[in-house]
């Protein structure tokens, strides 16, 4: 689901149909609240709570949509909310692995990048790049 080129990681069906789920019942029912309890204050404050909830819905879909990695054309893309780096593939000095997440550094031993290590599909990424003869540490 939400391919980019041959080899990249890709968002769960089970989180993103759960989250947007929780995105669409999350506003109809605030919409739903505030339209409908008018003037009562328990119906005000339910509002409230699910304003929350559909905001952190938001939010968590977002992530989820924009954090990936992908290989296309030669060179190993990363990208994570708003940060988006690209790196060359035979730039990439060495991936280190720490707290669930791929550091990756250049040559100089300067970091390109991170990718999440509990991705969807990572293993098909990493697999690219060490078929490549990247060093793994």
């Amino acid at each position: 689901m939400f391919r980019k080129g041959q080899v990249s990681t890709e968002v769960d069906k089970g989180p993103f149909i759960f989250t947007l789920s929780a995105l669409i019942a999350g506003l109809t029912i605030t919409v739903l609240i505030f339209v409908l309890g008018r003037g009562n204050g328990f119906a005000v404050f339910a509002g409230i709570l699910f304003t929350v909830v559909t905001a952190a819905a938001a939010a968590v879909l977002f992530a989820l949509l924009t954090d990936r990695a992908y290989i296309d054309g030669g060179v190993l893309y990363m990208s994570y909310l708003f940060k988006k780096k690209a790196i060359k593939i035979e730039d990439i000095g060495r991936i280190e692995l720490k707290d669930d997440v791929y550091h990756v550094y250049d040559k100089k031993n300067v970091e390109a990048g991170t990718i999440n290590a509990k991705l969807t599909s990572i293993g098909d990424v990493i697999f690219a790049l060490n078929k490549k003869g990247v060093d793994f540490t």
